[in-house]
C-alpha cells in the first residue's frame, strides 16, 4: 500500500477561532428610558420640570426621572 495521495494539511479551526459578527441588541429591546434619556437631560438643562418633560414625551414622570438618572450615570 503506497501513500501516493494525501490531503493538503490545513490547520483545523475550532469554533472559538472563527470570526463572527453578532448584533447583541436590537432597537426594539432597548428600554424606553434609555431611548429618551438624551431628550430628558436636554430638557432638564433647559429648566423644564419632570412632569412637563413626561407630558411632552408621552411617558409618566417616573419614567422621565429614571431616564435622567440613567443618563447622568452614562455621562459619568
Amino acid at each position: 500500500m503506497g501513500r501516493e495521495w494525501r490531503a493538503p494539511s490545513e490547520r483545523i479551526r475550532t469554533a472559538s477561532e472563527i470570526p463572527i459578527g453578532v448584533e447583541l441588541m436590537d432597537e426594539a429591546s432597548v428600554p424606553a428610558y434609555m431611548k429618551i434619556s438624551e431628550k430628558v437631560l436636554h430638557l432638564r438643562r433647559l429648566g423644564m420640570a419632570y412632569s412637563k418633560i413626561a407630558e411632552h414625551l408621552g411617558v409618566n414622570p417616573w419614567m422621565a426621572k429614571k431616564a435622567a438618572r440613567w443618563g447622568y450615570i452614562q455621562k459619568g
